[in-house]
C-alpha cells in the first residue's frame, strides 16, 4: 500500500513539473522594433590630390530583428533587419570639369558635397545584459551590407572667371553599387512595460570598401578616385 502511494506521490509530481514546464515564462524568440537616428559621416580618400572636406550630417532609419541563439537565456542574440542609409561626405580635387556641351575641359577647383543613399542588411552578433531593473545594456559586432540606391552631389566649380555651383549631380554611375562595413554599437533597452522596450544604440560604421566604381578616373590626373565611407550613427527607436 505505501509502495503504491509513493508511486501515485512520484507520478502527482512530474505531472506537475511538466504542466508547470509548458507555462514557464521564456524570453522570446524574436524581438522586433524600429529605429532611427542622424549620422555623422566623412570620407577618407585614398587618391593623390583629394582632400576630406571634414564630417556631414546624414541619416539612418529601418527595422531590426534580434533572434535569441539560446532560448532559455535572454543574452545572445543574432541580429539583422532591413535599413536605409544616406551617408553625406565632401570631398575638394582639381579635375577637368565640363560644365556644359559649349565649353571646353579645362582644369577646376571642385568641391563635391556627395549624399549616398543605400539599402542595407545587417548582419551581427548581439550581447545583453540580464535585466538591471529596467535597463538591459547590449553591445553588437558584425557587418553592414549595402546597396546603393542613389548617389547625387552638389558641386561647386572655381576656375579663372568663373565660380558657381551645381546641385542634384547625377553620380551613380560613378558610385560602386555595393558597401561592406564593419558595424560596432553599444547601448541600452529601456523597459517601459511588458515586451515594450525603448532603444538607444551608439555605433560606429566603418566601410572598407572603395565608394567609387574603378572605372571613375580623375580626366586631369587618369588616377582612379578611391574613398572609403565611416562615421558614427546614433540610433533611437522602440522594440515590440
Amino acid at each position: 500500500m505505501k509502495k503504491s502511494s509513493s508511486i501515485i506521490v512520484l507520478v502527482c509530481i512530474l505531472s506537475m513539473q511538466t504542466l508547470f514546464a509548458q507555462f514557464e515564462t521564456r524570453p522570446r524568440l524574436v524581438e522586433a522594433g524600429f529605429f532611427g537616428g542622424p549620422t555623422i559621416m566623412w570620407a577618407s580618400p585614398k587618391t593623390t590630390g583629394y582632400e576630406s572636406e571634414g564630417a556631414k550630417i546624414g541619416g539612418v532609419y529601418g527595422i531590426g530583428v534580434d533572434i535569441n541563439l539560446v532560448q532559455t537565456m535572454q543574452n545572445y542574440y543574432f541580429h539583422t533587419g532591413i535599413n536605409a542609409r544616406h551617408i553625406r561626405t565632401e570631398l575638394s580635387f582639381f579635375d577637368n570639369y565640363v560644365v556644359d556641351a559649349n565649353t571646353i575641359k579645362d582644369s577646376s577647383h571642385v568641391r563635391s558635397v556627395y549624399n549616398m543613399a543605400y539599402l542595407s542588411i545587417p548582419v551581427a552578433i548581439k550581447l545583453k545584459t540580464d535585466p538591471f531593473g529596467r535597463f538591459v545594456i547590449f553591445g553588437l559586432i558584425g557587418m553592414d551590407n549595402s546597396i546603393c540606391v542613389s548617389s547625387k552631389s552638389n558641386d561647386n566649380v572655381k576656375k579663372p572667371n568663373f565660380d558657381q555651383d551645381f546641385n542634384k549631380i547625377d553620380n551613380y554611375k560613378k558610385t560602386f553599387f555595393l558597401r561592406e562595413a564593419l558595424l560596432v554599437s553599444v547601448g541600452f533597452d529601456f523597459i517601459i512595460k511588458g515586451n515594450t522596450k525603448a532603444s538607444f544604440a551608439f555605433a560606429f560604421n566603418n566601410g572598407f570598401t572603395n565608394a567609387f566604381r574603378k572605372t571613375y578616373v580623375n580626366d586631369l590626373t587618369k588616377q582612379a578616385v578611391k574613398a572609403n565611407t565611416r562615421g558614427f550613427e546614433f540610433q533611437f527607436g522602440f522594440i515590440f
